[in-house]
């Protein structure tokens, strides 16, 4: 980049050395510097600096270069809502504030002095902007991206400037995106592809808090970017040694993971505790309720009446409430929102405490799910009562992915509803995503 480092801002820090050192990553740095290729295909592990270092910060270095002023380019990932999650604050950070000309957060665009632009975009919206000019797009997450967009939608406008492309993610079987990486490996004209692990990148002590939290088949591809791991049932981490009945502990906060639907699809909740055992935090699922054309202030009264009313202990003295953040939308029949239904109903009767969050990627909150049903070093941290709970096992046992392997199958208007209840408990508590270890040194 041609400027100085004190026009940089704070957000530069300094990147791991291990990645610096990386030969793969020289290799790319160097490619990228030269625009030696069109097409670059990047296949690495979680944490290793492939988007912060060759998609976000890429983009800035290309975006304030003198040459390259009135050129566009494109910070995309599958939907809209991932690349506003991934790129947009990020990137606003990473622009020197004397560059900037104009920002629109409702377009999700940066223009530069001299009118370089650059958006952040969601590819299955993508027909929005065909036509225009594109110099240059990083795509994340390109695993989880529609196989046709880049054919149909990148390609001609790319062509059209002989821009470039950089496609990276981490891998999920052998679809479109390893097809792409073959091209690389193989030395088609203008394409070119990188793979590491997060291993080369990583501390020991980094990689093992990882295989704690992962499934191994999930760390497999996580962590070592493999092709290799097969596209298996859902919810593989389920076995039968997860089933097992306790004692429920009075003196401990009661779980209740929220999955709301109304009409033919049931709402789903989860009632659970999380015991202290030694080291580990181990949960254990108590009671599944699941009711098809039911609303909220009803499933609060079965779960008022019918379950914590007959504790043998008393009353909880605290419900932890999960679920999904759109859970706020009037998605029930009812004139308030979920989450106000249950608050105006519980708050007179215990301590009540909500934590929810958007669910991004639905195969993520399932890997966070599989690495407490049983982790890479075989580490069981959650169980079920078999008797109470047979709807939840039937979800992780039938359970399907669909044709793009990104969602659940949901013909069987019975399933995906229990499981999903407890994946945003566990993508809220125990998430596969992590940041990487940053410094304060301004470096590019």
């Amino acid at each position: 980049m041609e400027s100085k480092k004190d026009k940089l801002t704070v957000r530069w820090f300094e990147i791991n050395r291990k990645a610096l050192k990386n030969k793969v990553q020289i290799k790319l740095n160097n490619d990228l510097n030269s625009l030696k290729y069109r097409n670059y295909i990047i296949a690495a592990g979680r944490r290793s600096f492939k988007t912060e270092r060759f998609a976000k910060r890429f983009l800035i270095h290309e975006l304030l270069k003198e040459k390259n002023h009135k050129k566009m380019y494109y910070a995309g990932a599958p939907t809209r809502q991932q690349a506003k999650e991934i790129f947009w604050e990020d990137l606003k950070k990473l622009t020197p504030p004397g560059y900037i000309k104009s920002i629109s957060e409702s377009t999700l665009k940066i223009i530069i002095n001299g009118g370089a632009t650059l958006r952040v975009i969601g590819l299955k919206e993508f027909k929005r902007i065909q036509g225009q000019l594109m110099n240059g797009i990083v795509i994340t997450e390109y695993q989880d991206c529609d196989p046709g967009v880049y054919n149909e939608s990148i390609e001609p406008m790319i062509n059209d400037t002989r821009g470039w492309c950089i496609k990276e993610g981490r891998p999920f079987g052998k679809n479109h995106f390893f097809d792409d990486f073959l091209k690389g490996k193989q030395g088609q004209k203008g394409w070119q592809s990188y793979h590491w692990t997060s291993e080369e990148i990583l501390t020991q002590e980094q990689i093992e808090e990882a295989k704690a939290n992962l499934a191994k088949p999930d760390y497999e591809r996580e962590y070592k970017a493999s092709f290799e791991t097969a596209n298996q049932r859902p919810y593989y981490g389920y076995t039968e040694q997860n089933n097992k009945r306790t004692t429920i502990l009075p003196g401990l906060p009661f779980i209740v993971a929220c999955d709301f639907n109304a009409g033919e699809k049931p709402m789903s909740w989860v009632v659970g505790q999380r015991h202290k055992q030694g080291s580990r935090e181990i949960t254990y699922w108590h009671r599944a309720l699941s009711f098809q054309y039911t609303n909220t202030i009803t499933m609060c009264s079965l779960l008022d009446e019918d379950y914590f009313r007959t504790l043998a202990g008393g009353y909880p003295r605290k419900i932890i409430f999960y679920g999904d953040y759109s859970g706020k939308k009037h998605t029930s029949n009812s004139s308030y929102s979920d989450w106000e239904i249950i608050e105006k109903y519980f708050s007179n009767k215990t301590d009540i405490e909500f934590r929810r969050k958007p669910c991004i990627s639905i195969r993520d909150s399932i890997g966070a799910t599989n690495g407490q049903l049983c982790n890479a070093n075989g580490e069981m941290r959650q169980y079920v009562d078999p008797e109470n709970c047979k709807e939840l096992i039937k979800d992780w046992e039938y359970c399907s992915w669909k044709d793009n392997g990104r969602e659940l199958d949901d013909r069987d208007p019975f399933r995906t509803h229990l499981c999903r209840a407890v994946d945003y408990y566990n993508e809220y508590e125990f998430p596969i995503r992590g940041k990487p270890v940053t410094g304060s040194i301004r470096t590019i």
